[in-house]
């Protein structure tokens, strides 16, 4: 199943202002961390927390979801 023009451009848009968010939100920790306790890096687990979702929500705006969907029934049938 392919995804429509619009569809795909809906999600491409929700993917981009996801990233924008992360980034924005990391910037803001960093700079939080950097003026508070330089020492310890602990927005490195937001990172590691958050990028992973960013990935997983990447592979369902490129449609990776709804194609597994697809094959598993065509192997069923």
């Amino acid at each position: 199943m392919r995804l429509s023009f619009e569809e795909r451009d809906k999600r491409t848009r929700s993917v981009r202002l996801h990233v924008i968010v992360a980034l924005f939100v990391l910037l803001v920790l960093i700079a939080v961390n950097a003026l508070t306790s330089s020492r310890y890096p602990w927005w490195l687990w937001v990172l590691m927390i958050w990028m992973p979702l960013v990935a997983a929500h990447t592979a369902w705006a490129m449609g990776l979801f709804e194609r597994n969907k697809l094959d598993r029934n065509k192997e069923g049938s």
